[in-house]
């Protein structure tokens, strides 16, 4: 053996008889005979070109530079299981970082479900949550920069995997004095001419589409009065009283004074969708752990 090399099999013998100051008991602790044992030791002192123990008829002692040794070969030992342990948590998918992307939308119910659950099951992993509009989320899963993203429409680009899990319904947001606003259910058809606020083309669009979608098939015409991009900027601007908002259900953890939501019978077409997407370079544990459970707890939110 070179001057200076050891193994981790011989610094466990060391350790043991350091600790037992016995050859025959430290033997027993390693589950091995003497022999072999002392053996060991004279490779590694060997080994580190100095002696470790004295060696008396009353037993053995550490000389200085054993006691320096102990110290360092000790945390050695300690580095290594604490290695083997990270390296089989992280087969498992238990260890690591995460970057997850997700449309603001999903911000209202379903990002809290997700980061309280990710963070329960899986307690030795950080994760980022980033809110960000679909097609970023898209071009982040393909250079890399994010793991897994929540999405409002499929993807096939790229290699992406999407998986639906949300088709929630839409509800209509409305100001508490408005006279829909004791209504048990609204139709399609009371919202024809109606003040409403919209979602906007430019990064509203998914849920701009499905009202569009859901008023052509019933021949109406509400009066839009703003278009906004955001969800909880529609319910504050209802809140406002400047009209009513059509909608994902989820927007009903929105608590503001001054606003109601009630059903309205939509198309089934006519639904709220999230998709959780994977990146190309997802087929690792951890990726599969995280995607586990985001889809058990969305699977938990009512239909």
């Amino acid at each position: 053996m070179a001057q200076g090399a050891f193994e981790l099999f011989q610094l466990r013998c060391f350790v043991a008889v350091a600790q037992e100051r016995n050859f025959r008991r430290a033997a027993v602790r390693m589950n091995m005979t003497q022999p072999p044992l002392s053996r060991q030791i004279k490779l590694l002192e060997h080994g580190v070109g100095v002696t470790l123990f004295d060696r008396n008829q009353g037993g053995v002692r550490l000389t200085p530079a054993g006691e320096s040794f102990l110290v360092t070969a000790s945390d050695i030992l300690q580095r290594a299981e604490a290695a083997v342990l990270a390296a089989r948590q992280a087969e498992r998918g238990e260890i690591g970082a995460l970057a997850i992307g997700f449309v603001p939308s999903a911000a209202l119910d379903f990002i809290p479900r997700i980061v309280v659950a990710l963070k329960q099951n899986l307690p030795g992993v950080t994760f980022t949550v980033t809110e960000m509009m679909s097609y970023e989320i898209i071009e982040a899963l393909q250079s890399g920069q994010l793991d897994l993203g929540l999405t409002r429409a499929r993807t096939n680009q790229g290699g992406i995997e999407s998986l639906r899990v949300v088709n929630e319904p839409f509800v209509l947001a409305l100001p508490r004095d408005h006279p829909l606003a004791t209504a048990e259910t609204v139709a399609l058809s009371d919202l024809d001419g109606m003040p409403m606020i919209g979602y906007s083309d430019e990064r509203g669009g998914f849920l701009r589409s499905i009202h569009k979608t859901a008023f052509a098939s019933a021949g109406i015409s509400p009066t839009i009065v703003q278009e906004v991009s955001q969800t909880h900027t529609v319910v504050a601007l209802v809140n406002s009283g400047l009209g009513t908002g059509l909608v994902p259900r989820s927007a009903e953890a929105i608590a503001m004074a001054n606003t109601v939501f009630r059903t309205i019978d939509l198309p089934e077409r006519c639904r709220s969708t999230l998709y959780l997407n994977s990146s190309p370079n997802s087929a690792r544990p951890l990726h599969e752990q995280a995607s586990e459970t985001i889809i058990a707890t969305l699977e938990a939110v009512p239909p």
